[in-house]
């Protein structure tokens, strides 16, 4: 009987010492279209080992930005009333990231946007968003799977500076 009260008055004393705590707002949702608008130019390109990555090889990356010019390669993203519009690209000498001069973009979802569609005609080109963290600091990912016969094999993560 005597452990029985114990036991009660313990769990009592734990709850009375509880309050409810107030945490802080985290701020407006980052307009991610509006971060990405704009021009930017290719700063580092590094080749990912999809299978390497899966069975968990050593060299599962490459960075591959020396091999040729990546950094001539420029691209600019508007919007027209805060949804996506037209993007042109201007190659340099680098190797053609994007194979198209100008088009259209698309994203997935405005507000969380992962796929990346680069329309010119009836051609697209599929991307995918790399992480947000750095769009404040000025950094975009954008990343590209190679597949063959449907099996993806390798990711390019193409790391853009704003200009």
């Amino acid at each position: 009987m005597k452990t029985n009260l114990l036991i009660i008055l313990a769990i009592s004393a734990l709850f009375a010492s509880c309050k409810p705590e107030k945490l802080p707002g985290i701020g407006d949702p980052v307009n991610k279209l509006g971060a990405v608008e704009g021009n930017w130019q290719l700063d580092k390109v590094v080749q990912v080992d999809l299978n390497a990555v899966k069975y968990n090889f050593p060299y599962k990356e490459l960075d591959v930005t020396t091999v040729a010019p990546f950094s001539q390669f420029k691209i600019n993203f508007t919007l027209s009333n805060g949804e996506p519009a037209n993007f042109t690209t201007t190659p340099g000498g680098s190797p053609k990231v994007i194979p198209f001069a100008d088009g259209n973009w698309k994203v997935d979802d405005k507000d969380t946007p992962l796929k990346l569609n680069l329309i010119k005609g009836t051609d697209t080109v599929k991307m995918q968003f790399g992480p947000y963290n750095n769009l404040s600091s000025g950094t975009l990912v954008m990343q590209q799977i190679k597949s063959l016969d449907g099996k993806s094999l390798l990711r390019y993560d193409y790391y853009f500076k704003k200009i």
